[in-house]
């Protein structure tokens, strides 16, 4: 954390950092969710192919790359700030 951050700097980037997480939680219910619905359809309709591996997967890639993001990247948020300060200084000389 950058020591001349400002209280305000601090609670914005803890309230970005808390929505990404809820949106995370939020997809990975929905998941859990359609996709078990997903499987009682398969299986009350006589259990054949199951389709619904290919739902499971597909979107199970996007749901484990979101949880990258989240959760092992480092904020991507402040690292684009430092970018953005980093230009603007270049530009200034």
């Amino acid at each position: 954390m950058d020591a001349t951050m400002s209280e305000q700097e601090l609670r914005e980037r803890a309230a970005r950092r808390v929505k990404q997480k809820t949106d995370f939680w939020t997809g990975a219910t929905a998941y859990v969710v359609v996709n078990a619905f997903l499987v009682f359809i398969w299986w009350i309709t006589g259990a054949g192919y199951p389709w619904f591996l290919w739902v499971i997967a597909g979107w199970g890639i996007g749901l484990v790359i979101h949880a990258v993001m989240v959760f092992v990247v480092p904020d991507t948020g402040a690292r684009h700030e430092k970018a953005i300060a980093a230009e603007m200084d270049r530009m200034r000389q």
